[in-house]
């Protein structure tokens, strides 16, 4: 009798031991998934602020540019906030030149400087 006892004993020994490991496994999957699953979404949230920060600041080098071709004396750091950007205009009075170099900051993220030279009559 002693020994059926302690035989059931060790089949819910193991029994309960292999769902334990089960559960553990199943819990280590879902939880590698779930990172990964946010690593991804985060990637692909970032590459898009990069893309909406490159298109305001190239928005912003349009506004710059057209701002400077209106007014001769429009010299210096201006900023645009509807797109979030900082440009910078450089005049050469003597070559009738300016450069426009602007840059947009977008959720944290920064575009790239973004450049236009143009004469003006």
């Amino acid at each position: 009798m002693t020994y059926m006892m302690h035989k059931n004993k060790s089949k819910g020994f193991i029994a309960v031991t292999a769902v334990i490991v089960i559960v553990s496994g199943i819990l280590m999957y879902s939880a590698m998934v779930m990172v990964s699953a946010f690593t991804y979404s985060d990637a692909v949230v970032r590459r898009e602020w990069r893309m909406q920060a490159n298109f305001n600041a190239q928005s912003c080098l349009s506004t710059a540019a057209l701002m400077s071709a209106k007014d001769y004396f429009l010299e210096g750091d201006i900023e645009v906030k509807e797109f979030g950007c900082n440009a910078h205009i450089t005049r050469d009075h003597m070559r009738g030149t300016v450069d426009v170099r602007a840059r947009s900051i977008f959720s944290e993220i920064s575009s790239s400087y973004f450049e236009q030279n143009f004469i003006v009559p």
